[in-house]
């Protein structure tokens, strides 16, 4: 069984919120252009003019032949740990016999993930400028009262911050009247299935200019499309196009309940967030969706359970009695920046809370995560560094934003165990 096929690169487009395209989500490497020396962008070049360059004929020859590349190393890794990846493999050998031996396929994808740059009125603790240029902003602030602070966290990277340079910078790759028409069009022709995401979509207005594009060439009732929020803000215009659509699924980003979430997901209003779902729910009709996506993280782990409740509650409360409606990803485990991921907590308290998690059963996914907790991931002394950078990073930014509660208040058992370990 060939262990590298995927289908992205025959049937997926995807757009990183930089404008650079991509192979998928996953992966970290854009696609350069044929000179070898530019990088497409949707800012520049159109869907065409990267679908059948040297680079994607190059990837399609190699997994047709079995070869791995280096896009694709974040999932080889997950599989060679027994964790399932977001390769795909369905329909491989429709794929393989509509390639030609030189890697060229002429059939345009009918998959589509759209990142509307990164224009976001939150600052989520897992996050990063390339993803929230209100997060650059901050970072970049804090690093003007503490430029020890901001050095160490360029230093530190992936462990605290997923840095990118240019803080503050705002992606708007969409702002190209040209390339966003055309983009809009490849979308209306082409694409069956779209994820949206940003930033923020719902603060885009090109969000809704696509929408009112797809409305007048008469192809929203072709498209499933599924769009991430984290339901600060939504706009009654959608109460026009969502119900024409083929079907849509809305992925919730909440991450806790009440003031947790709004420390998670700062600065949001856990009530704004309930009122705008309550909007989304009263737009289902036949063919919507909710799902509730959390970014699993070691600052909401303790509280899934009741996260879980939470949703069930919500959805027993539609007065169709329609359950089948509202659903439930685990795809957003935090591994990155890794101060965020569970593993580096104390054993102490890890086992703790698997305990207080086993007590409520739910699915497979929500006891492998359980028996994660279980696990020692790291060193004694790698745990330790981690944990001083959980508690250096956090802390120096509750202070700057002075929040009604810190890390340390809504989660005084972690901060007890932490350190009591780091004494040890």
């Amino acid at each position: 069984m060939n262990k590298t096929f995927c289908t992205y690169p025959f049937d997926h487009n995807y757009i990183h919120p930089d404008g650079k395209i991509r192979l998928c989500c996953t992966t970290v490497q854009n696609i350069p252009t044929d000179d070898n020396y530019t990088l497409f962008d949707a800012n520049k070049h159109t869907i065409d003019e990267y679908w059948n360059s040297n680079r994607m004929k190059e990837i399609r020859r190699k997994m047709i032949a079995g070869e791995k590349i280096r896009d694709c190393e974040r999932c080889y890794r997950q599989e060679e740990k027994g964790v399932e990846s977001l390769r795909k493999t369905e329909n491989m050998q429709y794929f393989i016999d509509n390639t030609s031996p030189d890697g060229t396929y002429n059939k345009p994808a009918t998959d589509m993930q759209l990142q509307m740059g990164n224009i976001c009125n939150l600052k989520c603790k897992m996050c990063s400028q390339m993803y929230s240029h209100m997060h650059g902003m901050e970072t970049k602030a804090i690093g003007e009262q503490d430029p020890e602070w901001l050095h160490w966290v360029k230093t530190e990277s992936a462990n605290v911050n997923n840095w990118t340079n240019d803080l503050g910078t705002r992606h708007e790759w969409y702002k190209n009247v040209e390339f966003k028409t055309k983009t809009f069009e490849h979308i209306s022709k082409n694409i069956q299935h779209l994820t949206i995401i940003g930033g923020e979509p719902t603060l885009i207005p090109e969000f809704y200019e696509m929408f009112e594009y797809l409305e007048e060439q008469g192809t929203l009732r072709d498209k499933s499309i599924r769009i991430t929020t984290n339901l600060t803000t939504t706009n009654p215009k959608l109460t026009r196009w969502l119900p024409k659509l083929k079907d849509w699924n809305l992925f919730a980003s909440i991450d806790g309940i009440a003031e947790r979430t709004e420390y998670i997901r700062y600065p949001s209003d856990w009530n704004k967030i309930l009122t705008n779902l309550q909007f989304y729910k009263d737009l289902l009709g036949d063919n919507g969706g909710l799902t509730l996506s959390p970014a699993v993280q070691l600052l909401n782990i303790d509280q899934l359970d009741e996260i879980v409740k939470f949703w069930k509650d919500f959805s027993q409360q539609d007065r169709f009695k329609r359950a089948y409606k509202y659903n439930w990803s685990w795809a957003a485990v935090v591994w990155y920046p890794l101060i965020c991921n569970p593993s580096i907590a104390p054993r102490g308290w890890r086992l703790k809370v698997a305990d207080k998690l086993s007590e409520y059963k739910f699915d497979e996914e929500y006891d492998s995560l359980i028996g994660e907790l279980r696990k020692d991931q790291h060193s004694e002394e790698q745990a330790k560094q981690l944990q001083r950078s959980f508690i250096k990073y956090n802390d120096r930014q509750d202070q700057f934003r002075k929040v009604p509660h810190t890390w340390r208040q809504l989660l005084p058992d972690l901060e007890e165990a932490i350190e009591n370990n780091l004494k040890d």
